[in-house]
């Protein structure tokens, strides 16, 4: 793009000036790659219109052939370095399918010509200053390690060294680490590291190849500082498969020695501790955790044998403990019934906290069961209170006290604590999913849109984000629109809650009899699977028929149902919330309760 507009553009607190390539945010340089800032001077330079896919694609590439996903990955990652810096402002809207429109107002104001290249040299200089004299790098993105060998032992070997160094490094507090789910995104993918580093908002990258030779690993890494743009360590390294152990051990250390962080007492006994003395017992544990993140039945019932293969050969293995609570709570009510998974994911936590007490992930997962199944709500909340003071950098912490925030009603707290999930997890779609629930609640329908249709933009068959798409179509009163959405969801999947939702959307639109099929087939799915009554209940709200949803609530109660969690601030239930029966329901589940004073809780208890 020629630069010929000599004005720069305000608006908030950035400053956009077209003629030095600069983004600032009250003054201060922001780092964009170019065809981030030629889709963002495009967008400023047209304040409220709509400018299509085609004609922005046009404009910032030319006559280049490229696939519209280069534009929507620059969007999204637009939109989180805006939010980044302005968490609470609107800046760009998506029109669905169609283009984007940049809605903050702007303010067209004269260039000056001297003072920008001063400031941004200014920014470049200090950067150099602070690596020459060892200032510590803060935040780090470990790509998931490339497997060279063709084999599957392979595989789960590159993935778990990479999951197992992702967690040794997040126990360093002063280190913001990338969590595995936004960094496994990148896997298979032939990426810049400056631009993964812009994506993920870190200064630092990691990537890795894993070549297996019989009984031996070659392994190189290879530690970059994407803003300086030059190596901060490098190394091959030969060993042979049953030191696997104390690999993961080494490789942290150097990355912490490289990105000149002086660690604690207790980090350095963290970094020397070993989970199992047990190779075979970590292959196992490595095996259980490749087919976990496959996150299908079949999958959950595989990575189950294996963390129980793991254990069989260390009993004090605590993360394989970790691991089958995991797949069990992840089982609960889509595949199993919530009285035979969650108390086996129950077990599963403790025992792993029985034998260690520090491990943040058994602690969000005991929290998980209390929440969504014992409906201990002091408890949920301490237990993932406790996973974050043992662990900053564990995402999923702070994504399930969003979580239970939301459940509470407590939406502020809930967009709190899963924007600081997403600074740890910037791509993870459970969290901006999460968000827009938030938004959903506090009326900022606009907003839940923008975060659902981001979350779209990356992934299409992304299924939650159609569920949460629907219902704030439906709360908008736009009834087609919601209709459309959980139709599309239920094509994609039509697992009973999806079911329900797209029941209840019929009902509400007069489509009656298409509702009643939709009740047909969560029984016909009843004879195959667990179908949870708490579906059927949802239809019948939207029927009408009261007195039948409010059966049908009772038994999901009997069931201890993980959706009875969602009593409070489901949507489907606003028909139901002035009958003195809801109340009942809300008051034994706990939801009437306040906990908001302060309270010690046993992890016993």
């Amino acid at each position: 793009m020629s630069k010929t507009n000599p004005h720069t553009f305000e608006f908030g607190a950035f400053q956009l000036d077209p003629d030095e390539n600069l983004l600032r945010h009250k003054g201060q340089p922001v780092s964009l790659t170019q065809k981030q800032f030629e889709t963002l001077l495009v967008l400023v330079q047209n304040p409220g219109k709509l400018v299509k896919k085609e004609d922005l694609m046009r404009q910032v590439w030319l006559d280049a052939c490229v696939e519209p996903a280069n534009l929507t990955q620059n969007i999204f990652v637009l939109r989180k370095i805006l939010a980044r810096f302005e968490p609470l402002e609107h800046f760009i809207e998506t029109a669905a399918r169609n283009g984007y429109r940049f809605v903050a107002a702007v303010k067209k104001v004269p260039a000056e010509p001297d003072a920008p290249s001063k400031r941004s040299a200014i920014a470049f200089n200090r950067r150099k200053e602070d690596t020459a004299n060892g200032q510590e790098f803060t935040s780090l993105a470990i790509l998931p390690f490339v497997n060279a060998t063709a084999s599957a032992e392979g595989e789960y070997l590159a993935d778990g060294l990479t999951e197992s160094i992702i967690n040794q490094l997040s126990k360093i507090s002063r280190l913001r680490v990338v969590a595995r789910a936004s960094a496994f995104r990148y896997k298979g993918r032939d990426v810049d590291p400056r631009e993964v580093g812009q994506e993920l908002n870190v200064r630092t990258i990691l990537n890795g190849r894993l070549v297996k030779l019989e009984d031996r690993l070659i392994i190189k890494v290879d530690l970059q500082d994407v803003v300086g743009g030059w190596q901060l360590w490098g190394e091959q390294l030969q060993r042979k498969v049953s030191n696997v152990l104390s690999l993961e051990e080494e490789i942290a250390t150097e990355i912490s020695d490289a990105l000149r962080i002086k660690l604690t007492a207790s980090e350095r006994q963290q970094f020397t501790k070993h989970d199992t003395d047990s190779i075979d017992a970590y292959r196992f544990y490595l095996k259980g955790r490749y087919y976990w993140n496959r996150y299908s039945a079949k999958g959950l019932k595989k990575a189950i044998e294996h963390f129980q293969q793991a254990i069989e050969i260390d009993p004090t293995y605590a993360l394989a403990y970790a691991g089958l609570a995991d797949c069990y709570y992840r089982l609960s009510n889509t595949y199993m019934k919530p009285t035979q998974a969650m108390p086996r994911a129950r077990a599963a936590a403790l025992r792993a906290l029985e034998i260690d007490d520090t491990l943040a992930e058994a602690h969000a997962s005991l929290g998980l069961v209390k929440m969504l199944h014992e409906w201990d709500w002091r408890g949920a909340e301490w237990q993932f209170r406790r996973a974050i003071e043992l662990n900053q950098n564990c995402s999923i912490a702070h994504q399930r006290l969003g979580l239970y925030y939301n459940l509470r009603g407590s939406f502020d707290k809930a967009v709190t604590q899963l924007q600081l999930a997403l600074k740890l997890d910037p791509l993870s779609s459970q969290i901006s999913n999460g968000l827009s629930f938030a938004f959903l609640q506090l009326g900022e329908y606009d907003r839940a849109i923008e975060e659902t249709q981001g979350t779209l933009d990356l992934d299409t068959n992304y299924h939650l984000a159609y569920y949460l798409l629907g219902w704030v179509h439906e709360q908008k009163g736009e009834i087609a629109e919601a209709v459309a959405a959980f139709e599309t969801l239920v094509a994609l999947d039509d697992s009973p809650v999806f079911l329900a939702a797209l029941g209840y959307a019929y009902a509400v639109s007069g489509g009656h009899d298409k509702a009643r099929d939709v009740l047909d087939q969560l029984q016909k799915q009843s004879e195959e699977r667990y179908v949870s009554q708490y579906s059927r209940a949802v239809v019948h709200a939207g029927l009408g028929n009261k007195d039948r949803a409010f059966e049908c609530l009772e038994l999901a109660y009997q069931e201890r149902s993980d959706m009875m969690a969602w009593l409070k601030v489901g949507p489907e239930w606003k028909s139901l919330r002035g009958d003195p029966r809801f109340a009942d329901l809300q008051r034994r589940v706990g939801l009437l309760n306040d906990y908001s004073q302060k309270y010690r809780y046993s992890i016993a208890q």
